[in-house]
Parts: C-alpha cells; structure tokens; sequence
C-alpha cells in the first residue's frame, strides 16, 4: 500500500491526490471500486496557493465538499482510505507537514468502526477486516488467473476459496491434481 510506486501513481505532479489515493485502495485492496462524480459535481481547487490562502489543508477543503447529500457517501467510505496516505508526499517521501506548514492528518475510520490514527493503525485495522481483504485478493486472483471479470458463479467459487483460506488461518496454496492440460500431453498429477 505505501510503495513509492503507489504514491507516484496516485498523485498529480504538483500534489498527493487522497480521492484517487483511497479510490486506489478501496479498488484495489478491498475490491470495491467507488461509483464515478456525477457529471455535475464542480472541481474543488485545491492547489497549495489556494489552499494557503483560505488557510485549509485538503482534508478541510474536502470536509466542505462533503455536505453536499450527493458527494457525502461515496467520500464518507474513500476518504479515510486516501487521508490515511497524506504522510506521504507526491513522491512517497514521508511529511509531517504539508508545504503550507499545515499539519497532515492521517487519522480515520476503516468501514466506519476501526479508528486508526496513522497508517501504521490503518494497516493493524486492515488486519481487523481479514475476512474483507481475503475474499477481496482472492477475487482479483481469481480474475488475474480467469483473464476476464467475474461471474456471479465465479463470486460463489472466490468466496468457497477465501473460506477455505479462513479455515487454514488464511494461508493458500495452489493444489493441481489429476489435471489434463491437452490431449497430446500426458495427465498431471500433483499432490
């Protein structure tokens, strides 16, 4: 979750982005991807110079953004996943500040009952959740492995298979047996 790799990609070139920060982990750790804006929602500004003269950090220029009814839920459930990664600058460099001077804030709630204050919190509280995060990597798994989206059937499959983990103390393993891969090659038998 905090390689430079994913910080570099979840930010512009002039700043972190959170909104795309959390949309990135709700997508890719936990496997739900937030609903698109909606097409009428205005850009905020929240450039350093605009922000160090309203004397707001992004995380309060968002809070206002928030009490709009048709923005309130998606960024209630990824914004907590994107503040938590603030410490970390557009380059993954760690910062206690931003360029403003004003303090990052990192704190949040994951799913709304694990409150975390830093990101070493928010990973103790993914930890919290295994049952979320391992049916969730099982499903991108399965579907790296299907080469295509899943099915409701292959929902049904990723969830006997996170079970499955949860009864091995979440370990997995691949398993072949008894597998013809073609015609003209011999059986493969594996235990």
């Amino acid at each position: 979750i905090t390689t430079g790799a994913v910080m570099v990609m979840t930010s512009s070139p002039f700043r972190s982005l959170p909104i795309t920060r959390g949309s990135w982990v709700s997508s890719v750790i936990f496997n739900d991807p937030p609903q698109p804006p909606p097409d009428d929602v205005p850009g905020l500004q929240v450039d350093d110079a605009t922000l160090q003269k309203e004397g707001l950090t992004v995380r309060q220029k968002l809070k206002q953004h928030r009490s709009s009814a048709q923005c309130a839920g998606c960024h209630q459930k990824i914004d907590p996943l994107g503040f938590v990664l603030e410490n970390y600058d557009l380059l993954g460099r760690w910062r206690d500040e931003y360029r403003t001077g004003l303090k990052v804030d990192a704190s949040g709630q994951l799913f709304g009952k694990h409150e975390f204050n830093d990101v070493v919190e928010f990973k103790d509280a993914i930890l919290a959740e295994k049952e979320v995060f391992v049916k969730a990597f099982v499903g991108h798994l399965l579907s790296y492995a299907l080469g295509r989206e899943l099915t409701l059937a292959d929902r049904i499959a990723a969830g006997q298979i996170a079970e499955a983990s949860k009864r091995d103390q979440y370990r997995m393993r691949s398993v072949i047996k008894n597998v013809a891969i073609h015609p003209i090659f011999t059986q493969i038998t594996k235990p």
